[in-house]
């Protein structure tokens, strides 16, 4: 059956981007701040820094899109997925394709629900785990993803299991 989500925080029901921002960091401050989430029983950590109208860096790494992280643009897709973050996290569904990569001398624990098309990331530190970020992937980035996902256990030679 699968890993059964939250429903979206549709855009489209608010009136103003205000009023969609302050209502994701509402679910953000409850499944990351008041009752933190854990990856393996392992805590996960937050980037706070830097703090942008009293709210922590990795919010808006996961609500937004853009370069220059002072200029970042409201991602929809992104940022309408929030509430299913925490459940995939400390989910042991099966059907979650989980991987390790290293991107810049940083070692990460990648979440692929392949079916939604959605990748979370987890940034290994020395002291645990950091959530690093969370977004929704076009096909051919997703095509990529499960590429790397098949070489990273070919190579361990714990091959993912055939879905049904």
């Amino acid at each position: 059956m699968g890993l059964k989500l939250p429903p979206l925080v549709k855009y489209e029901n608010f009136e103003s981007d205000d009023d969609f921002l302050n209502t994701l960091y509402e679910y953000f401050r409850q499944d990351f701040i008041l009752d933190k989430p854990k990856y393996k029983n392992i805590p996960l950590r937050l980037k706070r820094m830097p703090i942008r109208d009293n709210r922590e860096a990795t919010f808006y790494h996961i609500t937004t899109k853009g370069e220059n992280e002072e200029n970042r643009q409201i991602d929809i897709p992104r940022a309408e997925r929030i509430r299913w973050i925490k459940p995939i996290i400390e989910s042991n569904d099966k059907t979650l394709m989980i991987w390790e990569n290293k991107r810049k001398n940083e070692e990460n624990i990648l979440i692929l629900h392949e079916k939604e098309n959605f990748l979370i990331v987890l940034r290994k530190r020395q002291n645990g785990l950091m959530f690093w970020t969370a977004y929704y992937v076009d096909k051919c980035y997703k095509k990529k993803l499960i590429n790397e996902h098949n070489k990273y256990h070919n190579k361990l030679k714990t091959p993912f299991l055939q879905r049904t």
